[in-house]
């Protein structure tokens, strides 16, 4: 019996020795035809391929181990920090499949379904390298560059990388769930800012160290050994500079799940924090949760308020709720009332926002507010009238730090309802949608068609036309409002000659459609501040500066425009009733925990010379 239990064991050993068996790292480089699964590896803890120097590694990450989430990820070896992740919104199983094929990387689930891939290539793949710097290179059998992770930037920027304009840093929502949280760090015209759910809260230039030795446009935001700078398009012009003490080998800049941006150098196995803004934790918009009071550092809800088991603060009137922006089509002014925060009060986007109106009574600031459903707070200043409105997201309050700021009372907007909770209880079709209003009326060729949202009387609902994109005046020239749309699918799919008039055939070049599909992207982005000057435009077409990469997350209000002339159902008829249609997120919810539902406000107007700059 002892024998035929040791055969038995031998001969099960035998046949899973193979299963469970892990194959060895590779150096530098793969190639086409390679798959690769963080069970197959995993007695290399996920990794499957190392750069030359053995400081990187391409690795399956697995950063909570109480769940089965796994990244594709580039990882600094010595420290175990995660550099770059390939699908940070869809983890996979430790039975996924990575593939590098000669049309690009790509990953899919267990059942085959594609996760994430690289974009379509000009060319076959003929080898993929990751290279000493921490680069992951697709490159052709000309050993022409075809795709690099550092043009998909995550969270995190390394020495030698760019981050150009309109590119952005995107922190992740914990260090055990790498999906898009709610910050960023984008490069615009004239420095690098912060963002919250779309609102700034702080720029690079605001730092004590921060140099600015040129007005010459930025072109992008780049680090070396001594410190970190933003460039002109000429690749030497230092715009804005931050030095950094004692130089370093290797140093990481990086936009934690906080909302603060630090760079710290790795010295001795351990990392050095250099610089971390902002400095005051105050003056980070969530750090405090919903309606939090900040004050050195710590935290408490304004009178009238209490914690949450979440930890925002929340009416202590159980028969109050804070109503979120836009859900109510039926609030009227008699529906809201106010909670006072007290005076002093300061809401962290008053750094940037200007007033929407000055010299006014706190009680027209009010009423302001309560006829716009976007508006969820309120802050006046007495001895200027200046009024404050905000929009869309609550984040941290903080007592105002100097005199001329003390006249100033914060007002949050508040709801009777019979619950507390009874915010979070609307109908999903009622959630972030776009409200149209269909007069009883034939639209005349030469009116204006507009998208927005209601006036403060509710007698009638306009919208409210889209800065920097045409506007419809009759149903033929519905293409025109349709290109955008098509020039950024096509520009996803890098498949530009698609666009170019078909005559045009053999006498147009890939490259110089390209060109013009950027550069006509970067200058319809929803975000004012994010869009070139003319001067850059200029020297992006001209060739002297490099191109900018169109913000995905500020284009992606033109399929929400390119459906609205395209389906038929939302051009309004001659004598159809007056009637709402709701148009929601494309994923049909509004959830603050999806990270890729952060709502900009597209109805900040600007001169065209705020928005463009001078030639």
């Amino acid at each position: 019996m002892g024998s035929s239990s040791f055969f038995i064991f031998l001969f099960s050993y035998a046949i899973l020795l193979p299963l469970t068996s892990s194959a060895p790292i590779l150096i530098n480089s793969i190639s086409p035809n390679f798959t690769a699964s963080s069970l197959q590896f995993i007695d290399n803890s996920g990794a499957f391929l190392q750069s030359l120097n053995k400081t990187f590694k391409l690795s399956f990450s697995h950063p909570n181990s109480e769940l089965s989430q796994y990244y594709l990820s580039i990882i600094h070896s010595p420290s175990n920090l995660i550099i770059w992740t390939a699908n940070p919104n869809k983890p996979i199983s430790d039975s996924s499949r990575f593939t590098l094929s000669l049309n690009g990387l790509s990953i899919t689930d267990d059942d085959g379904r594609l996760v994430w891939s690289t974009p379509k290539l000009d060319s076959p793949v003929s080898v993929t390298q990751l290279q000493d710097s921490g680069n992951l290179v697709l490159l052709d059998a000309q050993n022409v560059s075809l795709w690099e992770s550092f043009g998909s930037p995550t969270d995190t920027l390394v020495i030698g990388q760019r981050l150009y304009l309109g590119q952005s840093l995107n922190g992740a929502v914990s260090g055990n769930d790498l999906s898009v949280g709610d910050y960023r760090l984008v490069v615009t015209d004239g420095d690098a800012v912060q963002q919250w759910n779309g609102l700034n809260y702080w720029k690079l230039s605001m730092y004590t160290s921060a140099f600015k030795n040129s007005n010459s446009p930025v072109s992008f935001l780049s680090m070396n050994g001594t410190g970190l700078y933003l460039f002109a398009s000429d690749g030497s012009t230092v715009v804005i500079q931050v030095e950094l003490g004692s130089s370093s080998d290797f140093r990481i800049a990086k936009l934690g799940t906080n909302g603060r941006f630090s760079v710290s150098k790795f010295v001795s196995d351990s990392w050095v924090e250099e610089l971390a803004i902002p400095v005051e934790e105050c003056r980070i918009p969530f750090i405090c949760k919903k309606i939090g009071l900040c004050s050195s550092s710590s935290c408490s809800c304004p009178s009238g308020f209490h914690p949450n088991t979440n930890g925002d603060c929340v009416p202590v009137n159980a028969s109050l709720s804070l109503p979120s922006a836009c859900t109510n089509r039926g609030e009227l002014n008699s529906s809201v009332t106010y909670l006072e925060l007290g005076n002093g009060m300061d809401y962290f986007t008053n750094d940037f926002v200007q007033p929407v109106k000055h010299d006014i009574v706190s009680s027209e600031c009010q009423d302001l507010c309560s006829g716009n459903c976007s508006c969820l707070a309120f802050f006046h200043e007495e001895a200027s009238g200046s009024c404050y409105l905000i929009e869309n997201h609550l984040g941290s309050i903080m007592s105002a730090s100097s005199d001329k700021d003390g006249d100033r009372f914060g007002f949050i907007k508040t709801r009777v309802s019979s619950s507390p909770d009874a915010n979070t209880n609307t109908n999903a079709n009622d959630q972030a949608g776009f409200i149209w209003w269909r007069k009883n009326k034939k639209q005349s060729r030469g009116e204006v068609v507009k998208l927005g949202s209601r006036n403060s009387s509710f007698e009638e609902l306009e919208l409210i036309s889209i800065p920097g994109l045409p506007v419809r005046s009759s149903p033929l020239d519905s293409w025109s409002v349709y290109f955008p749309l098509l020039a950024l699918e096509m520009h996803e799919q890098r498949r530009y000659l698609e666009l170019a008039d078909p005559r045009l055939e053999g006498q147009v070049r890939r490259e110089e459609v390209e060109k013009l599909v950027r550069v006509a992207l970067l200058c319809v982005q929803e975000e004012p501040m994010l869009r070139p000057s003319m001067s850059n435009v200029v020297s992006m077409l001209e060739g002297g500066m490099p191109l900018g990469e169109p913000n995905i997350e500020s284009l992606r209000f033109l399929r929400f425009y390119g459906q609205r002339f395209t389906e038929p159902s939302t051009i309004g008829n001659s004598n159809e009733q007056n009637e709402f249609i709701l148009y929601s997120e494309a994923n049909g919810t509004n959830s603050s925990a999806n990270t890729n539902s952060a709502s900009y406000n597209f109805l900040s107007y600007l001169s065209s010379q705020e928005v463009s700059g001078p030639r």
